[in-house]
């Protein structure tokens, strides 16, 4: 999967946010929804036929992420995204979009809301993408293993230089 630091950082205010005011939303926040709002999956009608092992690629993003401070609450949208290639030739694709919410702590700052959600949002969404793609393959015919674990990506704290590239 790749690296998403830099998209937790785009859209966080620059002042960042303290550990404290991080810990504080994530011990007291509760996720209420996790949606799933989009999903394609096209596959060439062989593509379940080949011996050969298919080439696997994966990415996610960040669609969106708000925070609601009248409704004491985050939002966000993540996008996974799995292909497989046999030789040069994309045998398959799927892609999908989950819309996550969370309540925060009414005296949750803006910063570290964002950074919550767009930190946790996308490990809580995760599993359904998995799940829907070991379904979708397998109706199709596939035989893809299951998709990777993602890994955790740095915090952006007050004061601390934010990589943006």
């Amino acid at each position: 999967m790749s690296d998403i630091t830099n998209e937790v950082a785009k859209e966080i205010p620059k002042e960042g946010f303290s550990g404290d005011e991080y810990n504080h939303v994530a011990k007291n926040s509760e996720l209420e929804t996790i949606r799933l709002l989009s999903s394609k999956f096209i596959a060439e009608p062989d593509a379940g036929n080949g011996n050969d092992k298919l080439k696997l690629n994966y990415s996610r993003k960040i669609v969106a992420c708000q925070y609601m401070r009248e409704d004491s609450a985050v939002v966000a949208i993540f996008q996974y995204h799995v292909d497989g290639k046999r030789a040069r030739k994309k045998a398959f694709s799927l892609v999908a979009e989950y819309g996550v919410s969370y309540t925060v702590p009414n005296d949750a700052t803006e910063a570290a809301a964002l950074g919550f959600c767009r930190n946790v949002g996308k490990f809580a969404a995760y599993p359904y993408f998995r799940g829907l793609a070991a379904h979708v393959f397998a109706e199709a015919g596939l035989r893809v293993p299951p998709l990777p674990a993602i890994a955790s990506t740095a915090h952006i704290q007050k004061n601390a230089p934010a990589k943006v590239n």
